[in-house]
């Protein structure tokens, strides 16, 4: 069996079959819409090209349950596929709807308690479970099962805020592990480094490298600088429309704010962001220039386009229907056009050399193969779009905590409320800067300080002197 993903813009797109072209009929996306067919989604096939019906509308019911990042309806496809595989070829071919305790024991076996090179993580187990605990939770609830294959707990828990106990309900399958974060983050030597050898493709000098063969190095710098001067995520800082750029209205400000819609941000939140000036003088440069020259290759090709109004804020669709522009899916934002039919652009800010909207996947291959040119001149950088958010916060956090401590110390201030506000104030800043729902998911970034790690070395060293002084 393997997992495929639905890609609506197919729809959009003529298919080319030897010297066959067959053009999609006008209106087929909408159809497919109507169908309950999302952009994005998962969708497993059996060996036989067979379709579980149940298997994949749980997929498309995800969206209702509060899975409604693209991103989480792939790891939960991705879990359940190495489930579904290891009941099929381990456990007499049974389907994940015939799986029982026993089976779920074998799979723990198998996962957990195989040798070192096929085992998986306390938190990687964790995480599968997580996603069929909500699959057959599910299916109990849409008749489609009667009972499921985990047995489950209850544990008493008491809420910070009230104090007050809830019994709450756990699945026994779980196992008790820290959970892990995805903290990779890169010091601005290296960055300035992964950005001009890697995807600029100069020498480590600086110099021009008279072998490089790139055509999108500017631009694709130019994204790296968004990314790691703002904190947007991949699918934010590649969803942007023209008309959502901020203009830069008082001479001598140092940055632009612009409001980030809330349909492309995680979880729905949306929030302002702060673009610096120089990068934002970058951009309008790029507008200018190479994109202008790349929208000029070729007339887009789309069906049932997304046609931005003339005054600007709404988005006329089918039969004159308008629609405001934050609430667009990123799907949905590839098919906006603005100018006149015939000679008509995509509204999306990063565009190909075809001038076609840039997708997320290239963007992610695009720096894959930074970074391998940085390790062929013996750079060791591992660096990923959300890389840069991460190495953004950090620093930012740290800019934060400098900026705080400056000016906090007022000898009115009473009570402790400095110390609260040493820490407290940058950390919630950082918090809507990045779009986090909980300042709990902000913490992460206090370990990976600099003075963080120097205050803890020091402490060490005091303590050390401490002690041996008292031996002597």
């Amino acid at each position: 069996m393997q997992l495929y993903f639905t890609d609506l813009g197919a729809l959009s797109r003529p298919l080319y079959i030897d010297d066959l072209v067959v053009t999609p009929r006008p209106g087929a996306l909408g159809s497919a819409e109507r169908a309950g067919l999302i952009d994005g989604m998962p969708f497993i096939l059996m060996d036989d090209g067979s379709y579980d019906l149940h298997l994949n509308r749980f997929f498309r019911a995800c969206p209702g349950m509060g899975a409604r990042s693209p991103n989480t309806w792939r790891s939960y496809a991705q879990d359940i596929l190495v489930w579904a595989r290891f009941l099929c070829e381990r456990r007499g071919g049974k389907t994940v709807w015939q799986a029982n305790r026993h089976d779920v024991l074998a799979f723990h076996r198998a996962r957990r308690l195989s040798d070192a090179a096929y085992r998986i993580s306390a938190a990687s187990w964790n995480r599968g479970i997580a996603a069929l605990d909500k699959l057959y939770r599910w299916a109990i609830e849409e008749g489609i099962i009667t009972a499921s294959p985990f047995s489950y707990g209850v544990t008493l828990r008491k809420t910070a805020s009230t104090g007050a106990v809830l019994a709450v309900t756990t699945n026994r399958a779980r196992e008790r592990a820290a959970r892990r974060h995805d903290m990779r983050y890169i010091d601005l030597g290296r960055y300035l480094l992964f950005r001009d050898v890697g995807l600029r493709g100069r020498l480590p000098d600086g110099t021009e490298d008279p072998t490089w063969r790139g055509r999108n190095g500017e631009r694709n710098a130019l994204f790296a600088e968004l990314l790691v001067t703002t904190g947007l995520r991949l699918t934010e800082g590649g969803s942007l429309l023209l008309t959502e750029l901020p203009r830069m209205t008082a001479p001598g400000s140092r940055s632009a704010l612009f409001d980030l819609s809330g349909s492309v941000a995680k979880g729905g939140r949306p929030r302002q962001v702060r673009i610096p000036r120089r990068v934002w003088a970058l951009i309008n440069d790029y507008i200018d220039l190479e994109r202008t020259i790349s929208s000029a290759r070729s007339e887009p090709l789309v069906f049932d386009p997304l046609w931005l109004a003339p005054e600007g804020g709404k988005i006329v669709g089918a039969a004159g229907k308008r629609v405001r522009l934050d609430r667009l899916t990123p799907s949905e934002r590839r098919r906006v056009l603005i100018g006149a039919p015939g000679k008509a652009q995509h509204a999306l800010l990063w565009l190909t050399e075809g001038g076609r909207p840039v997708p997320a996947a290239t963007w992610e291959a695009t720096f894959r193969r930074a970074c391998a040119r940085c390790h062929c001149f013996g750079i060791a950088v591992d660096v990923s779009p959300h890389t840069l958010r991460h190495t953004f916060a950090v620093n930012m956090l740290s800019m934060l905590i400098r900026e705080q401590i400056g000016t906090v110390f007022n000898p009115q201030d009473r009570h402790g409320a400095a110390y609260r506000r040493i820490l407290g104030d940058p950390l919630q800043k950082l918090q809507y800067l990045l779009g986090h729902a909980s300042v709990t998911s902000t913490y992460i970034y206090l370990d990976s300080l600099a003075e963080a790690q120097e205050l803890v070395e020091a402490a060490a060293d005091r303590w050390a002197q401490d002690t041996a002084g008292d031996a002597q």
